[in-house]
C-alpha cells in the first residue's frame, strides 16, 4: 500500500470529516457485511452531493493515476468505484469499463461492462477498501479476459493487514488518497477524539476480527 502523510492526504482527510462521511462511534460500534465489528464507519457516497470537494478528490486521484503511468483504460469496481472512474477517466481522455461482483444471470452474463482487449493494462478504482476481497474479484475478473492489472486506486483504506495479504496476494500495487487513522488523528486535533480514542481506533486496525470481543 503506497501512501505518505501529506498535505493533500490531510486535506481530504478534513473534506470527508466536514461532510459527515466519516463517523466514529464512541459507545455502540458499527457492524460490517462481513460480521466485523468496527468503531468506524466510512459513507464516501456522500461525495457525489458535494461537488466542490469531490472535484478536490478526483483531482488528487488523477493525479495519483499521472504518477503512476496512465493505464489503457480504467475500471470501475461496482458500485461505489464507478462514478469515480468515470470521473478520472474523463479527466484523463481514456476509455473506462465497469467490474461487478459477478457475472449476470442473464443476458450475455457478462461480469465486465463496455470494452475491455487483451493485453491492455487496466487501473482498477474502488472508493473504499476494508479487506480488498472485492477488488480481488474485480483484478481476476479482469485477468480471466486477458487483461494486465499491476495497481489500484482509492479514496480510501482502513489499511488492515487483510487487503496488505490480498493485494500482495494479487501482485497489484495499492494505492489511496486517506486512511482511518489520518482521518482520526485529524479528527483528534478538531477535539472531535480523544487520545485514547484514537488508541482505541489503532487496536482495531490491528486486529479488526477480535477487537469486539475484546472492545
Amino acid at each position: 500500500m503506497k501512501s505518505t502523510s501529506t498535505d493533500n492526504s490531510k486535506k481530504v482527510a478534513e473534506i470527508l470529516l466536514d461532510i459527515g462521511a466519516v463517523l466514529f462511534s464512541r459507545n455502540k460500534p458499527f457492524k460490517f457485511d462481513s460480521g466485523i465489528l468496527s468503531p468506524v464507519y466510512v459513507d464516501l457516497r456522500l461525495l457525489l452531493s458535494y461537488p466542490k470537494e469531490r472535484t478536490y478528490i478526483v483531482n488528487q486521484l488523477v493525479n495519483k493515476v499521472q504518477e503512476i503511468g496512465l493505464p489503457d483504460i480504467v475500471a470501475g469496481v461496482a458500485i461505489s468505484g464507478i462514478p469515480h472512474a468515470a470521473w478520472i477517466s474523463g479527466k484523463l481522455n481514456l476509455p473506462m469499463v465497469f467490474i461487478r461482483e459477478k457475472p449476470k444471470d442473464h443476458g450475455r452474463g457478462k461480469q465486465v461492462e463496455g470494452v475491455l482487449k487483451r493485453g491492455q493494462k487496466v487501473l482498477i478504482v474502488e472508493e473504499l477498501v476494508s479487506t480488498a476481497g472485492s477488488s480481488v474479484v474485480a483484478i481476476d475478473a479482469a485477468r480471466q479476459l486477458g487483461a494486465k492489472v499491476s495497481d489500484q486506486v482509492a479514496i480510501f483504506t482502513h489499511n488492515l493487514k487483510k487487503a496488505k495479504e490480498n493485494f500482495k496476494g494479487a501482485r497489484v500495487n495499492f494505492h489511496y488518497l486517506t486512511s482511518t487513522i489520518e482521518v482520526a488523528q485529524i479528527a483528534r486535533e478538531k477535539g472531535f477524539l480523544k487520545v485514547e480514542q484514537v488508541d482505541l481506533i489503532e487496536k482495531w486496525i490491528e486486529d479488526p476480527e477480535h477487537w469486539g470481543n475484546n472492545g
